[in-house]
């Protein structure tokens, strides 16, 4: 995202090329640092034995320790964000981590009609993976001093890739083998609906 929007960044932004480009990049470890939290208290939610070909977290130290983990990345992850000294940045990925708790809170008290509802099942996804992914792409935007429509812009970009990036993982639970996926397949078949996912692949085909 930083790439794609380097070109038009204002003169009146603060600092050189370089340093802005390191402040974006901030971002992008401040995002895989809540990403990795939120995969950890997953592992622990889902009493998970493997995540990315290898032990889980929670499955090597308990859950006690690994949800601790969580807890400690969540916070190094925002005290980094306060050193950017951007509050609306720090609002937008406070809004990330909302929304996220809020998608997994939807995934684990869902009923059996919104099992089978489309709309509940791309707000679920939005919430709990394309809400990171486009708040900050927005965020490095808005640290680059780019007018409202280009961070708007950024921001629609991550929430499409967001829900893009989700639907091929669920889609993959069901084709993919515990080998290629680095955790049990059919481990999420709770969480989607093989005619949820089926219309999922025709209607963004």
């Amino acid at each position: 995202m930083a790439s794609a929007i380097r070109t038009d960044t204002p003169d009146s932004v603060v600092g050189s090329r370089n340093e802005l480009r390191a402040r974006q990049m901030r971002i992008a470890e401040i995002t895989e640092m809540i990403h990795v939290a939120s995969l950890i208290h997953d592992d622990v939610l889902d009493a998970a034995d493997t995540r990315r070909g290898m032990d889980s977290l929670n499955s090597a130290v308990g859950n006690k320790l690994a949800a601790l983990a969580g807890d400690f990345l969540l916070f190094r992850a925002f005290s980094a964000a306060g050193s950017l000294e951007n509050t609306e940045v720090v609002s937008l990925l406070a809004t990330a981590l909302n929304n996220l708790v809020t998608g997994e809170l939807m995934q684990m008290t869902v009923t059996p009609a919104q099992r089978c509802s489309m709309d509940y099942y791309l707000q679920k996804t939005y919430y709990k993976t394309a809400a990171l992914i486009s708040n900050s792409c927005k965020a490095v935007a808005v640290l680059s001093g780019q007018t409202a429509e280009v961070a708007g812009l950024a921001y629609q970009y991550g929430r499409h890739l967001g829900i893009a990036y989700q639907l091929i993982d669920d889609i993959l639970d069901f084709t993919g083998t515990s080998a290629s996926l680095g955790k049990g397949s059919l481990s999420d078949i709770h969480q989607v609906t093989a005619f949820l996912l089926a219309t999922s692949t025709l209607k963004f085909a």
